[in-house]
């Protein structure tokens, strides 16, 4: 894949992404390199349409590095769509995924909102699958997400132009992963957590002792010269 330096906290974005539709996913869908893979059905649910919340954001932390370069190249998550009530069910729409880092409010390694954020980048899937089942949904992104990484991790705000019900699982081994309103964190329950996967990679920025040690190596190398 090929990559280009920018300055820390900021995406490069070549141009912008068509629109893609969100399918039924499952093992290799999304490809073998995940930064978080987590996504699965069960639990409790999120429902979000005009009558409770505009949107829902999840925060994850203790991923990588500040310094290191980060690609996200697609997402999954478990959706309900089993009926076509509007108020308790995945309606067709377009998600918008938008992606913050954690390294930008007074919290370090926390998402404390989009106005204190730096907006990574947007996604945007068509939805069409209402009425089709309980499933984990996700897509491949036309564009990847490419960042340095300001902090330990990122946050994601879903939203969507039709209701949409999420299914929430019991909180992760790490612990990290809470659900969030914006900055605002809700109340936070064994079953309020979201799981979802993130296709993508990580690599590392060099340590400052690696680059000390490789100068010094060309240093002697070019004295033996």
């Amino acid at each position: 894949m090929h990559r280009t330096a920018f300055a820390a906290g900021f995406a490069l974005i070549a141009g912008a992404a068509t629109s893609q539709t969100m399918s039924v996913v499952g093992p290799g869908d999304l490809g073998s390199d995940f930064i978080v893979d987590e996504a699965q059905t069960g639990g409790a649910d999120l429902q979000i349409n005009n009558g409770i919340a505009p949107f829902a954001a999840f925060e994850y932390s203790g991923l990588f590095n500040a310094g290191d370069e980060v690609s996200i190249t697609g997402i999954a998550l478990p959706l309900w769509a089993n009926n076509n009530n509007a108020t308790n069910n995945t309606l067709n729409g377009t998600f918008t995924f938008s992606f913050y880092g954690l390294g930008g409010g007074p919290n370090a390694d926390q998402f404390d909102g989009s106005a204190s954020e730096t907006l990574l980048g947007e996604v945007s899937l068509d939805f069409t699958g209402q009425n089709s089942g309980v499933a984990v949904f996700g897509a491949l992104f036309n564009s990847s997400i490419d960042f340095l990484a300001d902090s330990s991790g990122f946050a994601v705000r879903v939203q969507s132009t039709g209701a949409f019900r999420m299914k929430l699982g019991p909180q992760p081994s790490s612990g990290r992963r809470i659900r969030i309103d914006d900055g605002r964190r809700v109340g936070v329950d064994g079953n309020q957590y979201g799981n979802l996967s993130f296709a993508g990679t990580v690599v590392p920025a060099p340590s400052v002792a690696g680059m000390i040690a490789g100068g010094l190596a060309g240093l002697s190398f070019r004295r033996r010269r």
